[in-house]
């Protein structure tokens, strides 16, 4: 199952191979637990909404339409559970901002002699505070593009919002953080990179 492709496993599932439903859980149960702390913190809400989530996949898995990539749709389908279950979404956490650093920082040329400074401590505690300054809109933004990777079309898809409104709250986001952060002009620089290689 490990080597099955997304498409090729979700065929496996709609048939009612419960092998495939449970490598489908699995593969992809850490992260959606991680994406939903941060776009509620009951978390007792997001474990409700991931159970009710695969329940109905697999109650209704002969209806559901085709996909080339399972997290994407799961990590759509929980948002929009989370967001019917509690209309006030809660504060956005962020436990791993050490992990968003390394990421945003990566494909910098002097992103050892940034990270490995003596004062890191105090620029990851410069972080969280910029970020906590954030809407949850921008902290969901940047969380979606530097913890999980996505596209700008798989963002404005799993917020439902366009193309240009992701681009202009990470824009957004990194202005304000701007005025935070002191390396946040390394970070607007590769965000503006990735807005026009996309």
């Amino acid at each position: 199952m490990q080597s099955l492709s997304d498409n090729e496993l979700w065929a496996s599932f709609r048939t009612g191979d419960r092998m495939a439903f449970s490598c489908i859980y699995n593969r992809n149960i850490k992260d959606l637990l991680r994406y939903g702390y941060r776009v509620s913190c009951n978390q007792q809400l997001v474990k409700d909404c991931i159970h009710d989530l695969f329940l109905h996949l697999w109650l209704h898995r002969e209806n559901l339409s085709d996909t080339d990539n399972i997290r994407f749709y799961l990590f759509r389908s929980l948002r929009n559970r989370i967001i019917q279950n509690n209309k006030g979404l809660s504060t956005v956490a962020w436990p791993d901002v050490e992990q968003m650093l390394d990421k945003v920082f990566s494909d910098l040329p002097l992103e050892h002699t940034i990270i490995e400074q003596e004062d890191s401590d105090d620029q990851i505690k410069a972080l969280r505070k910029a970020i906590d300054r954030l809407s949850k809109r921008q902290q969901e933004v940047i969380q979606l593009r530097y913890f999980h990777d996505f596209s700008l079309d798989e963002i404005a898809s799993v917020m439902h919002i366009n193309n240009q409104s992701v681009r202009n709250l990470i824009h957004r986001s990194i202005c304000q953080l701007k005025e935070f952060f002191e390396f946040a002009g390394w970070l607007f620089l590769l965000v503006f990179n990735h807005i026009n290689n996309n």
